[in-house]
């Protein structure tokens, strides 16, 4: 029998004994004096178990209370490990964390498009040794000349193909200053290969001339910042600010050498002037894929050329600037593979130059470029990384592909 049970024949057994009580005058002149001393031994030593059953049960009650006591205090104790624990570790995030050996980040990030990379911790530095391939090719006509009717042209007609092809190799080395802000410097040695094909057909008949140019040395120095805005938590994105200069390190078109006619005799490794860069960008992490955007301003700063360039005196030049927009997702395969898909759109504005006496404006442009990422993880430390760009409208580059190696040092 249970000590509930216990408790309660116990109970029912005083009950009885009382009730009895009531009628025992009764009974006394009906029973012989020894019945009622039996039933009265009977009657105590009931009384004794149940004050016995009492006295256990507070006992128990008193060892139920100490054990309960006991868990309270060893989960306050847990409590605050884990609360200590917390506070002595550093703040881990998809975003502003580096890939550390031992707490990788989600893969799916390192196979998204440049400038969208997992922030580099404090103290830490991300070497990215990078070969990149660029294709060009762009054809024009040009008609010099008077149509008198429609159908009935007097004066020449120029077709031009170019294709031009640069190869880069890239040092880009990121540091991590704080664990949400990064720093980064780029430094690319480009080799660019240029051929030009060139139809003039007049009255007189037609000439074919080819020209072949190529040059290689320093590109355009770039240093760059990111700050992560927030830590993505309660289901947000992460948003991220950053800003990018670019130098004019590299030969600018307006710095090559050219004939007396004006026609270039080399390829420019640069744009010839300095750039400044500013945008946000944002990472959705909805496991096991990632969405990100951004939206970026570029800023082209004028500046005086003051060169006589095919008899024509070349004054102030007002670059193009530029709105850039990307969207797309990663996806992880597994923990050593992912890929992403994306779009990438620029509008670049007109450019404005300063010609002798006259201001020449060019028309705005469209380029936009679909993107692939792939990733391959070869160590905790070490990633192998692809992405190819692939121009969809008439402005943009055929092709541009970048295979690059990031170390975690």
């Amino acid at each position: 029998m249970t000590l509930a049970g216990r408790v309660r024949l116990g109970a029912a057994i005083i009950g009885g004994v009382a009730w009895l009580g009531l009628f025992t005058p009764a009974f006394a002149q009906s029973r012989p004096p020894s019945s009622n001393a039996s039933l009265a031994a009977r009657v105590d030593a009931l009384a004794a178990q149940v004050k016995q059953q009492e006295e256990r049960l507070k006992i128990q009650e008193r060892e139920l209370a100490a054990a309960r006591a006991a868990l309270a205090q060893n989960q306050s104790r847990l409590q605050v490990r884990s609360s200590q624990a917390a506070s002595a570790a550093p703040v881990t995030s998809p975003v502003g964390e580096a890939p550390r050996p031992d707490e990788q980040p989600p893969q799916v990030i390192q196979s998204l498009p440049e400038g969208l990379s997992v922030l580099t911790s404090a103290g830490h530095f991300v070497l990215t040794p990078s070969l990149e391939y660029t294709q060009t090719t762009s054809e024009r006509l040009v008609y010099r000349g008077i149509v008198l009717v429609p159908g009935i042209n007097i004066g020449a007609v120029d077709a031009s193909t170019d294709d031009r092809n640069i190869f880069s190799s890239v040092a880009d080395l990121r540091f991590g200053l704080t664990n949400r802000l990064e720093l980064e410097v780029r430094a690319p040695f480009v080799y660019s290969d240029d051929r030009a094909t060139i139809l003039s057909q007049g009255p007189t008949g037609s000439a074919t001339q080819s020209i072949y140019l190529q040059n290689s040395g320093i590109g355009d120095v770039e240093l760059a910042g990111r700050y992560q805005l927030n830590g993505g938590t309660d289901d947000w994105p992460i948003f991220l600010g950053n800003v990018r200069v670019k130098s004019d390190t590299g030969v600018g078109p307006y710095d090559i050498k050219r004939d007396v006619a004006g026609i270039a005799q080399e390829v420019a490794l640069g744009s010839g002037f300095w750039t400044v860069e500013g945008g946000f960008s944002m990472l959705k992490l909805t496991d096991p894929a990632v969405i990100f955007g951004s939206i970026n301003y570029v800023h082209a700063i004028p500046k005086t050329i003051d060169k006589t360039i095919g008899g024509v005196l070349v004054g102030e030049v007002d670059p193009s600037d530029a709105i850039v927009a990307t969207m797309g997702f990663g996806f992880a395969v597994n923990p050593e593979l992912s890929f992403s898909l994306g779009y990438e759109h620029s509008y670049v504005m007109p450019q404005t130059t300063e010609l002798g006496t006259t201001r020449q404006e060019t028309t705005s442009l469209q380029v936009g470029a679909m993107t692939l990422g792939m990733a391959y993880r070869l160590s905790p430390a070490i990633s192998l990384n692809t992405n190819f760009e692939f121009g969809v409208t008439k402005a943009a580059p055929d092709m541009r592909a970048v295979f690059s190696i990031p170390i975690l040092l």
